[in-house]
């Protein structure tokens, strides 16, 4: 399925380019989490904690109320994590922190290790520091203690490069049934299904700022028919008293 998500600066809902460079401001927030989170949970990211150089706290304890979400950003200890916990995050994303003396004083299946990735190796300090530690090593490392992955190809990430199957088919593997996100190169909503149909979910921020597809495509992607003929039952709405959905 898809997981959208918001990065946060000053306020506001940005995207960047590898991790760097701004290549959009979306505004306010609160009506793209609105939207967002008719699909399910939405991923918020606090950029500026990430980087030590400020905090959306005030904006992210709004969007709470507005959707559900999972939080990351700058978390690094667990009362921070517990912090996010109590205040409504469905669950917490920790990057740095993600050490099993922080992880052990969590409830597990509401903790998500975050594992930023450059050419498969791992990155840190909002994507600016190598640690010569690999992805998959690290994943292995931290299974015990989470229930969830989320792995950003930076080198893809806000740059609509397409997914890369051969490494997210490595990456759900090494989760071992383990929930799996994958964020980085989405760029249409066959991507999200060709994900979807890997085993993971994928986290979308660019495609979805720039209109490349919708949420309505990207739901649609990850639907599955159970006729053998690949058809839908659909109903008539005229009589059956059914609802059209809609996510405009």
């Amino acid at each position: 399925m898809i997981i959208p998500s918001i990065d946060l600066q000053s306020g506001l809902a940005v995207q960047l380019v590898g991790g760097k460079d701004k290549a959009l401001d979306a505004g306010d927030p609160r009506p793209i989490a609105e939207l967002f989170g008719r699909v399910g949970e939405i991923a918020v990211i606090d950029l500026d904690a990430a980087l030590g150089t400020g905090s959306n706290r005030d904006t992210i304890l709004d969007l709470l109320d507005r959707a559900p979400c999972r939080v990351g950003g700058g978390i690094r200890d667990a009362d921070s994590a517990k912090f996010w916990l109590d205040a409504g995050a469905r669950k917490v994303i920790l990057g740095t922190a993600a050490e099993p003396d922080i992880l052990d004083q969590l409830p597990r299946e509401r903790v998500i290790a975050a594992l930023d990735a450059v050419d498969g190796e791992v990155v840190v300090e909002g994507w600016t520091r190598k640690t010569g530690r690999g992805v998959l090593d690290r994943m292995r490392e931290l299974r015990p203690y989470v229930g969830g992955f989320l792995v950003t190809f930076v080198e893809r990430e806000g740059r609509l490069a397409g997914v890369d199957e051969a490494r997210i088919k490595e990456l759900v593997e090494v989760s071992d049934g383990i929930e799996l996100t994958v964020a980085g190169g989405v760029a249409t909503a066959a991507d999200v299904g060709v994900i979807d149909a890997l085993g993971a979910d994928a986290q979308v921020g660019m495609a979805l700022y720039t209109n490349k597809f919708d949420l309505a495509d990207a739901t649609a992607a990850c639907l599955k028919t159970d006729r053998e003929d690949g058809l839908w039952t659909c109903c008539d709405l005229s009589r059956s008293g059914c609802l059209p959905l809609s996510l405009a």
